[in-house]
C-alpha cells in the first residue's frame, strides 16, 4: 500500500504560508498573523479533504485531529486572553487522534518485542528528562500549579505519539512520518523551555518552522492511496 505524493504546487503554498506567519508574527504584522497561522492546519486539512475517498477511518480520525490542531493554533495565537489550557487540551485531542491513527496505519505489526523495547528506551527517557527539568518551576510557580498534570498527560501522550510514529517500521511513509513526529516533539519542547524555563533567541522561528514541517510530513505521508 503505496501513500499519496504531496503535490509540489502544494508544498510551495504550504512554505509560502508558513513563511508569511513568521513574517506576520516576528515584524509584528497582526492581520498577517492571523490569518497565515490557522491557515498552515487549514492547509493541510483541505488537502486531507480532498483526499477523502481513500484512507478509510484512520484518515477520518486525522480530519478530526486537524481539526483540534487548527482550534489549537488559535487558542494560543491569541496572546490577549491566557487561553493556554485551552491551547493545550486541543492539541492533546490531536496526539491522541495521532496515536490511534499511527497505531491503525501499522505500528507494530513488523517489529518484535525486544526491538519495539529498544526503540521505546529513548522515548522514555525523553519523557523523564523532561518533566525533571520542567518539576521545579512548576512546583515553585503557583500560577502554573494547575497546569502541571495536564503538562504531565502532553509530554506522556507526545512520547507516546512518536513512538508510535518509530513503530510504524516497514510501512509506507515510515521516515517522513517518524521525522515529522520528532520535529513535532522539538517544537513542543522548544515551547516548554520558552515559556516555563527560559525564553531564548530564535524561539518563534524554531517553534513555528519545526511545527508546520512536522505536520506537512505527517499529514501528506500517512494518506494510503487504495
Amino acid at each position: 500500500m503505496n501513500t499519496i505524493p504531496p503535490d509540489r504546487r502544494f508544498a510551495l503554498l504550504f512554505a509560502l504560508v508558513t513563511g508569511l506567519e513568521l513574517v506576520g508574527d516576528l515584524a509584528p504584522i497582526r492581520w498577517l498573523h492571523y490569518i497565515s497561522k490557522p491557515l498552515i492546519v487549514g492547509l493541510l486539512l483541505a488537502w486531507s479533504w480532498r483526499h477523502r475517498r481513500v484512507g478509510g477511518l484512520p484518515m477520518t480520525i486525522l480530519r478530526i485531529s486537524l481539526v483540534f490542531a487548527l482550534l489549537g493554533d488559535v487558542f494560543l495565537m491569541i496572546r490577549e486572553v491566557d487561553l493556554f489550557g485551552l491551547g493545550l487540551a486541543s492539541f492533546l485531542i490531536m496526539q491522541l487522534g495521532y496515536c490511534v491513527v499511527f497505531r491503525m496505519r501499522g505500528a507494530g505489526q513488523s517489529v518484535s518485542l525486544p526491538t519495539a523495547g529498544l526503540l521505546a528506551l529513548p522515548f522514555v527517557v525523553y519523557a523523564g528528562i523532561f518533566l525533571l527539568i520542567l518539576q521545579p518551576t512548576f512546583r515553585t510557580t503557583p500560577a502554573l500549579n494547575g497546569l502541571w498534570t495536564p503538562v504531565v498527560v502532553y509530554i506522556v501522550c507526545i512520547s507516546t505519539m512518536g513512538l508510535l510514529a518509530a513503530l510504524r517500521r516497514g510501512q509506507p511513509g515510515y521516515g517522513p512520518v517518524l521525522i515529522g513526529a520528532l520535529l513535532f516533539m522539538a517544537s513542543d519542547s522548544a515551547i516548554a523551555v520558552n515559556a516555563f524555563l527560559t525564553p531564548f533567541a530564535g524561539a518563534t522561528v524554531f517553534i513555528m518552522s519545526t511545527y508546520a514541517a512536522a505536520q506537512y510530513l505527517i499529514v501528506t505521508h500517512i494518506h494510503p492511496t487504495q
